[in-house]
């Protein structure tokens, strides 16, 4: 019996069967990998399936119990907004997820929307202990929308499924808003036609507990519970009165976020005057960086410094210098700079070095503070006020720098910024280089090694 386990034909057909198998089971798991029975790896260039570290981070220490309500009939789900739901049950022990069918539980979406009607992929933040107390998100809520170039119709541009549960958690957990300020009737660009603040801004500081108020410093003091005060790129220059509200702000220890609206020259004496007595000063041209290894595609107007592991994008700047022998009870300190051959452009469309431009190192983002009798005033000076332009862009860091600095100004331990997810799935990225090499390995080495393999097996059948 044994002699019939060894013999020639016995081997060949025991190899035949474990090649077979073993390439039945690799095509079994590839199929259930693309089904979505296994769940890969994240592979998507923007992290479409991940939630973002700082919300990992906040759900590490999230003691309140939260259930997500998943809405939708079974089959209709959003992919991005389904897993970005998941997520946060999977991070978080205090969190949990369960679905409801909307037209199972006609009672349950009337009690959350006062209706009888529910769009699928809709989600209620409920507190356990506390189910009178809820959140409802609405699919579309969870969506941002760009105008398509012919103005026809709406295009997805994204999802923002992540920050409006966020948002929601952060609100049922009852953690306490700071009150901040926007200056206003200076036609802010940040700012819309209505003179509020943008829904991106307005998203990011409704995620880190803050609530907006909005003053005229022509017509009011700055108000004395207010965390601080954002100037939002004033175009038009400050008055006397303004002047001296945020002198006095300032000298009672406020904190002030300025983004500087650079007009390429110098028409706005008060706004120099302030600069000039937080000992700054604002410079005539449009800041060029040279060195190419620090801006967007080579444009010496687009010019990015690094925050974390991210680039922060700073475009159409100010060039912002230090006084000469600033007071005594100032300090200065440049936070972000460019390098030492950063240049001073007065051409309007051709930002290429000339000589006769002024050159050297400034500053981008800078820390100023003021101690007066025993209080402190600190003022972050932002060189561009297309910095904020950028925020919800996913490529660069800026929501991050923003929500970092003012919660500096605020004395919140941590901060939130959350990126727009991309609307289509973008895999992981391959350079030509590597999508060469991978071609050789797959198209000629691994049948190669097969071939070889299988020139040994008969060869050694044959001896």
């Amino acid at each position: 019996m044994s002699s019939m386990f060894q013999n020639r034909k016995f081997k060949g057909g025991a190899y035949t069967t474990v090649l077979s198998v073993l390439v039945i089971v690799l095509i079994l798991l590839v199929n259930l990998v693309v089904s979505g029975t296994v769940r890969p790896k994240d592979l998507t260039s923007e992290g479409m399936y991940s939630l973002n570290e700082a919300t990992e981070k906040y759900l590490k220490d999230f003691k309140t119990p939260i259930e997500i309500l998943y809405f939708c009939e079974n089959g209709k789900e959003e992919k991005v907004i389904q897993q970005t739901a998941e997520n946060f049950a999977a991070k978080s022990e205090n969190v949990s997820i369960t679905y409801k069918d909307p037209k199972a539980y006609p009672t349950l979406v009337f009690a959350y929307t006062g209706s009888e009607k529910m769009p699928n992929n809709s989600i209620v933040l409920v507190r356990e202990d506390d189910p009178d107390y809820f959140v409802y998100i609405t699919c579309e809520q969870m969506k941002q929308y760009y105008i398509s170039k012919d103005l026809q119709k709406q295009e997805l541009a994204g999802y923002c499924a992540e920050s409006e549960i966020l948002k929601g958690i952060v609100k049922l957990s009852g953690e306490e808003n700071t009150k901040v300020c926007v200056a206003t009737g200076h036609r802010e660009q940040v700012l819309t036609d209505d003179g509020v603040l943008n829904q991106t801004l307005t998203n990011l500081l409704s995620l880190n507990s803050y609530t907006v108020c909005y003053a005229d410093l022509k017509k009011q003091a700055v108000p004395e519970d207010c965390g601080a005060l954002l100037l939002l790129g004033p175009y038009d220059d400050f008055s006397e009165e303004e002047l001296q509200n945020i002198k006095n702000y300032m000298t009672a220890g406020g904190h002030v976020m300025w983004f500087l609206f650079n007009t390429g020259y110098d028409n706005r004496p008060n706004q120099q005057a302030l600069l000039n007595y937080y000992g700054l000063n604002m410079e005539v041209g449009l800041l060029c960086e040279p060195d190419t290894r620090y801006t967007v595609d080579g444009h010496p107007e687009s010019i990015l410094r690094k925050f974390g592991d991210s680039n922060s994008y700073w475009r159409i700047c100010a060039g912002v210098t230090e006084i000469n022998q600033p007071r005594s009870s100032l300090k200065v300190e440049p936070v972000v700079t460019t390098s030492d051959k950063a240049y001073l452009c007065q051409e309007t469309k051709d930002y290429s070095y000339k000589p006769e431009y002024k050159t050297g190192k400034f500053y981008i983002l800078t820390k100023v503070t003021d101690d007066y009798q025993g209080k402190t005033g600190i003022m972050y000076v932002f060189n561009t006020h297309y910095f904020l332009g950028d925020i919800s862009n996913t490529s660069y860091a800026n929501g991050e720098v923003f929500a970092d600095c003012l919660g500096e100004l605020c004395n919140k331990e941590s901060s939130i910024s959350i990126p727009l997810t991309a609307a289509r799935e973008e895999g992981l990225m391959m350079s030509s280089k590597t999508m060469k090499m991978w071609t050789v390995i797959i198209v000629g080495i691994i049948p190669g090694m097969i071939l070889l393999a299988g020139f040994v097996m008969v060869f050694l059948r044959r001896r």
